[in-house]
């Protein structure tokens, strides 16, 4: 039962991570389509930065679909998003920035969960 539940958890924080990155990807795209409180308005004035950000976070965001590396990309794409929304955003905490960190601390400790593609827990040497 107990086991049932964590891997819950980490399906669900993968999940709720994937939102959150791909809002971000919907509002690098389309701006006016923002979603929700889950994006921000960090546009760095560079298009070349902007794609590339996109692209980044678009792909932390299938990856984390997929459940590949979970525990590592989440926090990659937290980083990444953390950091845009810090030097180009207005306000870094966020109710939704708050709640996709709450889910990141959740998925490193339980792992990416259930219905996961690959397992791949904290080695990176298999990946490189």
């Amino acid at each position: 039962m107990q086991k049932a539940l964590l891997q819950t958890a980490g399906l669900a924080c993968r999940l709720w991570l994937a939102l959150y990155f791909g809002a971000h990807v919907a509002a690098h795209l389309n701006p006016e389509t923002r979603l929700w409180v889950l994006s921000h308005d960090a546009f760095s004035g560079s298009a070349a930065l902007d794609a590339g950000t996109t692209l980044l976070l678009g792909l932390i965001a299938l990856w984390l679909v997929l459940g590949i590396y979970s525990r590592i990309v989440a926090m990659t794409g937290l980083v990444i998003s953390t950091a845009e929304a810090a030097l180009y955003g207005d306000a870094v905490l966020t109710p939704a920035w708050v709640a996709a960190a709450l889910a990141v601390a959740i998925l490193a400790l339980t792992g990416g969960g259930r219905l996961r593609l690959h397992a791949g827990g904290w080695r990176l040497r298999d990946a490189l």
